[in-house]
């Protein structure tokens, strides 16, 4: 497991940085306005595939040891197009209705949403069958494939407007799915998928509590955006946000590991002291980027994305305090997901949303994107509590065991 970790933490820091890459030469190059533009497009493409994800998302792995991966990916197949093309036509509704997106740019949110959850839908295979050398490529391939087209369209043929980064994001998905094609039919072809059962309501079931439970997570900070009032805020806001997320590369290293990891082991009393010891050193990874990040002048950020982002390190100072909760949840969601208990994140996060929504429009309203900072933290806050008091409930977990590592570590060895 340790050497799984290490790989993928390395993978994912490299891939962080590849994207890191990506935002200061978008936002240098396109500027907040056309940045805003992509940001919402990215998010609607974003809600389209976590609602496809119900049943193609990574719920899925918890099942595919149990039934016949034919049928799952026949199946899932047939829902991804049906799912894309019904969501992709309410978002054109709800551009014409509400101007939540830029309606220019509906047909490219279809066939970009159908590559990318294709995608997503593939490297859940690939996680599933534990071939992490696989995923962890196929992760990084695709980030560097999307900085290679842009620095080319920005550089060589000076493209640089909105449809730039979406000919890039139509390239390197397309080329990481040829990929892994070849794999998942390899993995179709084993004959040791004949597995008898097949219960694709019990995988909806467990997705659907899954993937609300992820869409109330995400809306809890982007749901900003549609308050926020124009792209060029839109962009400010998005770009802070990657940039501080970036810190969750360490709770993200661990997270399908541990989902694997628990989903293939019975051991519960095990699995649930190496998920503990497992979030508090991610909080601490985590809290030890933020320090770094205090220290670097507001100035740094300005000459990396533009003068239109010299609010850029408030904004991520001000996001911080949620973003480590969140660090530490991470794991602890991972773990009842490993569990197949789909509805203890789904509460948690929903009250996460609801907290958003009943604090973020008096604070956009005032304070804009600080207000959007203060709504975020509050949901951070609610939803991280809640998996954490029901995790140490449930494990007869005290207080003071979040300072105790010394009967720990020696878990990480096997």
């Amino acid at each position: 497991m340790l050497k799984n970790i290490i790989s993928t933490l390395f993978t994912k820091g490299f891939v962080a940085l590849v994207n890191l890459t990506i935002l200061i030469v978008s936002s240098k190059q396109l500027g907040s306005d056309v940045r805003g533009q992509v940001s919402l497009l990215i998010l609607n493409i974003a809600i389209i595939q976590i609602i496809n994800e119900i049943y193609t998302g990574y719920a899925l792995v918890h099942f595919i040891a149990k039934f016949s991966l034919k049928k799952v990916y026949t199946r899932g197949i047939i829902w991804t197009i049906a799912c894309t093309l019904f969501c992709a036509v309410i978002m054109l509704l709800l551009f014409t209705w509400f101007d939540i997106g830029v309606k220019e740019h509906w047909m490219h949110l279809l066939l970009l949403s159908f590559i990318i959850i294709l995608h997503s839908f593939h490297m859940v295979i690939i996680l599933a069958r534990e071939q992490i050398k696989l995923y962890n490529i196929l992760n990084l391939l695709q980030p560097t494939l999307l900085l290679i087209v842009l620095l080319i369209n920005f550089f060589c043929f000076k493209f640089k407007n909105a449809d730039s980064y979406i000919i890039a994001l139509y390239i390197s998905f397309s080329i990481v799915i040829i990929v892994s094609s070849f794999q998942v039919y390899k993995l179709l072809g084993n004959p040791h998928q004949n597995l008898p059962l097949f219960e694709p309501k019990q995988i909806i079931k467990n997705g659907f509590y899954n993937q609300l439970a992820n869409l109330c997570h995400m809306l809890s900070n982007r749901y900003n955006f549609y308050l926020l009032g124009n792209t060029i805020l839109v962009g400010i806001y998005s770009s802070s946000t990657s940039l501080i997320e970036s810190i969750w590369i360490i709770s993200g290293s661990v997270s399908p590991i541990i989902l694997t990891h628990i989903a293939n082991s019975k051991d519960s009393k095990n699995n649930a002291r190496i998920t503990f010891l497992l979030a508090k050193i991610c909080f601490l990874l985590s809290l030890l980027c933020v320090i770094v990040l205090y220290f670097i002048p507001r100035d740094f950020f300005v000459y990396l994305l533009g003068e239109d982002f010299i609010h850029v390190k408030t904004v991520m100072l001000y996001l911080s305090p949620g973003i480590l909760l969140i660090s530490f949840a991470t794991i602890i969601s991972h773990y009842f997901a490993g569990l197949g208990k789909q509805k203890i994140l789904l509460t948690a996060n929903s009250f996460g949303l609801l907290a958003t929504i009943c604090t973020s429009h008096y604070f956009v309203s005032n304070y804009q994107l600080l207000g959007a900072c203060y709504s975020t933290i509050i949901s951070y806050f609610v939803a991280s509590t809640i998996l954490v008091v029901v995790f140490m409930k449930e494990n007869r977990l005290r207080i003071l065991d979040l300072l105790n590592f010394r009967n720990d570590f020696y878990l990480l060895n096997k």
